[in-house]
């Protein structure tokens, strides 16, 4: 009874664990998907202030600022509610896309240097996060930070990347990321911050198109007249203006709202003013010194140094201001001023034309860099002389002082042409007098040389007689000595032989001498020796019949058994046999 009790409140308890975890699961579970993010709304708590929207404090209801990323939780559905947004995604860019300066027509180059261009394609971006919560920011600052918690654009801003934004509390606006190419540098222009020096109007800030300088234009004035300007100087880090450091090529993360970049173009660049077409005619015409119009076209190489970019930036507000408020105007000046000094003739001589455009590049260099723009060298490209009065006379004029000034410059060249055959007639006489005598000379010194050879030679010769006989002396002198002691050395020899030889023999023959005195005479010797040197184990007899008798000595080495043998054969000779044989 009591098991099955147990085993029922068992049954109980799991199914209620069960049907808990069921209702947790399906009714407090707040699943947030991936690439989303959750609100989180509270129900029930203290009422917010009037006019918020969102709460700042905990134990408030309504929207809360801190919001939930990808993933499950478990709220009480009584007193939470959520509303799922959608990341926020700072995009990367991809670098295969960019445009790049290399793929830009003169158009657009134009526009860059205004500074309405914008490099196409896929490029990082930054998000500019403007606070809708939180207190008013005191004075009425437009950008504030994170850390003051007042409303307001923030000064710091996201970086490419994926972050969760509450829609409630923060407002995201995507900027392109500044991308300075290569080639270029990045002026920089604080649009707030504290009142610089030359500040135009106290407290407010300047707009994006205001000009740091006031309109001033300089045509038609004197060359190296900079008139009345008033030029804001540059501004220090953290005041409103613009900085005179430049940012270097690369990817910058900056707060368009903060900060304003100019992209500058660094290096030489061309300005033209020539004949493009009938109606794009940018020559310059001025009166020359006799009265005839003179339309020149002439190319300027310009360019900027990176440490006076932000100067530049600061007085004309972009690069086409430097055309349009510098180069142009003091181009057309100077060429009026310089031109009228010269005739029409002048600017047909090709002498005087490059006087002139000596003279302009000098004067043109000298104003520019009072602006601290360098010019390289302005080139006169195309000249027009134009008689004055209607258009007929004006072509009949113009080419009369042409036909005037070609036949005066035929006549003088072939003058000119006429003393240089002269001169070059009596080179020539000169320069083979000159042969002539190149070849004499040569000659001399063919036979001088085949003399000076002969005599060395001779020399040469007669001292290698000298020194052949001398040598052939030497050898017979040293072969005659060597012959001498050869024969020295074969006598002494000789001589030492024969003394060895004879003080043997006699040594032998006074030692037979001495034994043969010790036993008394030479037979008593021979029998000494013969039994001395006698083996009997030796001796082997053999006989071969009748009157035979041989024996068979295997030791006859010895001196003294060799002679035993030959005085026993001696003595048995002597003898008369007993047989009577003779």
């Amino acid at each position: 009874m009591i098991r099955a009790l147990l085993a029922s409140l068992v049954g109980l308890v799991l199914i209620a664990v069960g049907i808990l975890g069921a209702v947790t699961w399906f009714a407090f579970r707040v699943y947030v998907p991936e690439g989303m993010c959750a609100v989180l709304i509270r129900k029930s708590g203290d009422a917010l202030p009037p006019g918020e929207l969102v709460a700042t404090k905990p134990g408030q209801k309504g929207i809360q600022k801190e919001v939930l990323g990808p993933g499950r939780y478990f709220y009480n559905p009584i007193t939470w509610d959520y509303e799922l947004k959608n990341l926020t995604t700072i995009p990367a860019g991809d670098p295969n896309t960019w445009e790049w300066l290399h793929s830009l027509d003169h158009n657009q180059r134009n526009e860059m240097r205004k500074g309405s261009f914008a490099l196409q394609g896929k490029f990082p971006q930054v998000g500019v996060v403007t606070c809708k919560v939180g207190k008013e920011s005191a004075s009425g600052q437009v950008i504030v930070s994170r850390a003051s918690g007042s409303k307001g654009i923030l000064d710091e801003v996201l970086t490419p990347g994926t972050y969760k934004i509450n829609p409630y509390v923060h407002d995201v606006q995507l900027h392109p990321a500044v991308v300075i190419p290569a080639g270029f540098v990045g002026v920089v222009t604080n649009l707030f911050g504290s009142a610089g020096k030359a500040s135009a109007v106290e407290g407010v800030p300047p707009t994006e198109d205001e000009s740091p300088v006031s309109a001033l234009s300089l045509h038609d004035t004197q060359p190296g007249a900079v008139g009345a300007m008033h030029v804001r100087p540059l501004a220090e880090p953290g005041q409103r203006g613009t900085l005179r450091d430049v940012l270097q090529p690369g990817v910058y993360f900056i707060n368009p709202k903060l900060q304003k970049i100019v992209l500058v173009e660094v290096g030489y660049n061309e300005y033209t003013q020539t004949r493009i077409s009938e109606k794009e005619n940018y020559r310059i015409t001025f009166p020359s010194d006799t009265g005839f119009l003179i339309d020149v076209g002439v190319t300027v190489v310009w360019g900027i140094h990176p440490t006076h970019a932000a100067e530049i930036i600061n007085e004309f507000g972009n690069i086409d201001g430097v055309l349009d408020k510098v180069i142009g105007p003091q181009l057309r000046s100077i060429c009026r001023n310089i031109g009228s000094t010269y005739a029409a003739r002048d600017f047909i001589q090709g002498e005087k034309r490059e006087l002139f455009q000596k003279a302009l590049t000098a004067e043109l260099k000298r104003i520019c860099r009072g602006k601290n723009i360098e010019v390289l060298i302005a080139l006169v490209r195309e000249i027009e002389v134009h008689a004055p009065g209607g258009a007929s006379a004006s072509a009949q004029g113009t080419e009369d002082l042409k036909r005037t000034i070609q036949q005066s410059f035929v006549a003088i060249e072939s003058q000119i042409t006429k003393d240089k055959q002269r001169a070059a007639a009596a080179i020539k006489a000169q320069l083979e007098e000159e042969r002539k005598k190149v070849e004499i000379a040569r000659e001399q010194i063919v036979a001088q040389t085949r003399v000076e050879v002969a005599n060395i030679q001779a020399e040469g010769d007669k001292k290698a007689a000298e020194i052949d006989a001398q040598t052939q002396l030497d050898v017979a002198t040293v072969r005659q000595d060597a012959a001498q002691l050869q024969a020295q050395r074969t006598s002494i020899l000789g001589q030492a032989n024969a003394d060895v030889e004879k003080m043997k023999k006699e040594a032998e023959a006074e030692g037979y001498r001495l034994l043969v005195n010790a036993f008394g005479s030479g037979h008593a010797y021979n029998l000494y020796t013969f039994a001395e040197n006698f083996q009997p184990q030796s001796i082997r007899l053999i006989f071969a019949g009748e009157g035979t008798f041989w024996t068979d000595l295997t030791r006859f080495e010895d001196v003294g058994a060799a002679k035993l043998l030959e005085s026993a054969s001696h003595s048995n000779a002597a003898k008369p046999r007993s047989d009577g044989a003779k």
